[in-house]
């Protein structure tokens, strides 16, 4: 049943003009990326991610999922069950065109996906093959035997991301039945440069309270240019969104994306721990969406230079899609013959921002292999010792042949 506005504005009153997709998108993003700041060992160090490039990667994981895999993976990538799972993947890929339709002429925006799948191993179904070439993802059959395939692997991420990423895998082995792989790249110029000649090395400090220097660029509100900042006043924190592409109203161009960037007010709360307490209401923050009003007075922000490499099992495994990694898993819609699982799903990315503007790239790829992994066997003291159940039952056919209850297990017991 469709939500009046009313219902929609009660529900999330900061999200409730925006579409399903993307209010599913950014609840998905506030959860992944707080799930990969908890697994980071060092609470210090940077946190860049991609959620959406990893949702397309995922996305074409889903499309060869069954049982309860494909709960689990419905439930954690868009909050929704396996029979709601094929809308919400087609509604997330409408998105992407939406997305990449809407910076067509403003910025460069563009996605990839490709799959390798291992020729001497298993086939895969044809509906599954027609489902990633829906997705626009090449699919080529090759053999893993072969030292090139991971050279072809590489040379098409650093092919879609303008060479900022160009290695995701070092080798592939025997039992790997693919290489399902996304890619993302963004470059744009602000919309209002910095100027090179206000960048200044000054101080930045980090969340243990450790001083730096670091060169940190500087830019003016212009009431001449009536160039005001986009700025909000949060509870506990500041916003500013700058923009990316040309504004110019006699042609009718306007900027299409926006970095925002949110600093706590309170000195003593890291910008983790902050951002931890935005992702536990289930609603859109007022920081991602159009609350932002005009402001004037002045901005300094650091240049940005940042690469990372996430090991995504955990971040999936703590939001709920745990069998898709081990004997558990079920992808039969995948392979004509085989019990394939994810042994790994990886993401490397990369981000920078300069006076002009700034450049993005992220690869996500997910690792298929056929052997599955046993789980780690339980430690038990299990004592038969009181009254008990039994079936005596053939393996393959599954037919019971002898059942029992057992109270007296022989007739030489005797009394305690």
């Amino acid at each position: 049943m469709t939500k009046t506005p009313q219902e929609l504005y009660n529900e999330d009153p900061y999200g409730y003009s925006m579409s399903q997709a993307v209010r599913d998108g950014i609840q998905l993003t506030l959860a992944f990326t707080q799930a990969a700041s908890a697994a980071q060992d060092d609470k210090g160090e940077n946190l860049v991610i991609s959620p959406f490039n990893a949702l397309q990667c995922l996305a074409m994981v889903a499309n060869g999922s069954a049982g309860n895999t494909r709960d689990q993976l419905a439930k954690t990538l868009f909050a929704t069950d396996a029979a709601n799972l094929d809308g919400k993947l087609a509604d997330f890929g409408q998105l992407v065109k939406d997305v990449l339709l809407a910076n067509k002429d403003s910025v460069t925006l563009t996605t990839a996906y490709a799959t390798w799948a291992n020729s001497e191993q298993v086939a895969l179904r044809q509906d599954f093959v027609d489902r990633l070439a829906a997705m626009g993802s090449d699919v080529n059959a090759v053999p893993f035997s072969d030292p090139s395939v991971v050279d072809a692997i590489n040379q098409w991420c650093s092919d879609n991301t303008a060479g900022n990423i160009d290695e995701i895998i070092q080798d592939l082995s025997p039992d790997d039945l693919a290489i399902l792989a996304s890619a993302l790249y963004f470059k744009g110029d602000w919309t209002t440069p910095f100027d090179a000649a206000l960048t200044a090395e000054k101080t930045f400090t980090d969340a243990n309270g450790d001083a730096f220097t670091t060169d940190m660029m500087h830019m003016d509100s212009d009431p001449v240019e009536e160039q005001e900042f986009s700025y909000l006043n949060g509870q506990d924190y500041e916003a500013l969104s700058l923009t990316y592409g040309k504004l110019d109203y006699e042609a009718r161009k306007h900027p299409t994306m926006r970095l925002v960037l949110v600093r706590p007010t309170d000195d003593n709360v890291s910008a983790r721990d902050w951002f931890a307490s935005q992702t536990t209401t289930g609603k859109t923050p007022a920081w991602l969406s159009d609350r932002f009003g005009a402001a004037v007075g002045s901005i300094e922000l650091p240049k940005l230079d940042i690469d990372q490499e996430h090991d995504l099992k955990p971040v999936l495994e703590s939001l709920g899609a745990q069998d898709m990694f081990d004997s558990r898993a079920d992808f039969t819609p995948m392979v004509v013959i085989g019990r394939p699982y994810v042994s790994e799903v990886k993401q490397k990315v990369v981000f920078k921002s300069d006076e002009k503007g700034s450049e993005a790239a992220a690869v996500t790829y997910a690792r298929m292999s056929l052997e599955c992994m046993k789980p780690e066997p339980k430690q038990i003291d299990l004592k038969f010792d009181r009254s008990f159940v039994f079936a005596l039952q053939d393996i393959k056919t599954k037919a019971v042949l002898f059942t029992g209850i057992v109270n007296k297990p022989n007739k030489a017991m005797k009394p305690a």
